[in-house]
């Protein structure tokens, strides 16, 4: 099974549990410490090695793919949504520079005066966490009279697969 299929299940079965109505940010905190705490044997059953001996023999990532991974865990999306008016990407970009993080992509469009932008930002050097992040977006949103909403990129592609 692949990791985004396994982060998927957890997700649903953490929601299935708590109910819809649960906050995002303990079900993603949760999601995050279940999927961390198998990962190791997760990763051996892929390699053909038992959990027992996985954990036994301190099984890990290969570099690559622990590599993406933390790249991945480093990344936040950010959707943003609304009527379009001057300042909305100027106040989410000031967000993301205060926190330290750099904006790798964005794309936005406005379509018959509805504003919609994603960026990808890398968190590597942020000096907030990405719960932190998420409230200060919610405010910034409410400031501007626009919806933002931002996942870490891993989450975000567990969640979002067709």
């Amino acid at each position: 099974m692949a990791n985004e299929e396994l982060i998927y299940r957890i997700t649903r079965a953490v929601y299935g549990r708590l109910g819809a109505g649960a906050d995002e940010q303990t079900v993603e905190q949760l999601v995050t410490d279940i999927y961390r705490a198998i990962e190791p044997v997760v990763e051996a059953n892929g390699s053909g090695v038992s959990g027992g001996e996985a954990v036994r023999a301190g099984a890990s990532f290969s570099d690559s793919k622990e590599s993406r991974d933390r790249e991945s865990q480093s990344r936040l999306i950010v959707s943003v949504f609304g009527v379009d008016h001057p300042g909305i990407v100027a106040g989410v970009a000031q967000v993301l520079a205060e926190a330290g993080c750099s904006i790798i992509d964005i794309n936005q469009t406005v379509v018959q005066g509805k504003f919609a932008m994603v960026i990808i930002a890398d968190m590597s050097r942020a000096r907030e966490s990405a719960t932190a992040l998420k409230e200060r977006f919610r405010k910034e949103g409410e400031r501007l009279g626009v919806r933002i909403y931002a996942q870490r990129e891993d989450l975000f592609n567990a969640m979002h697969r067709i």
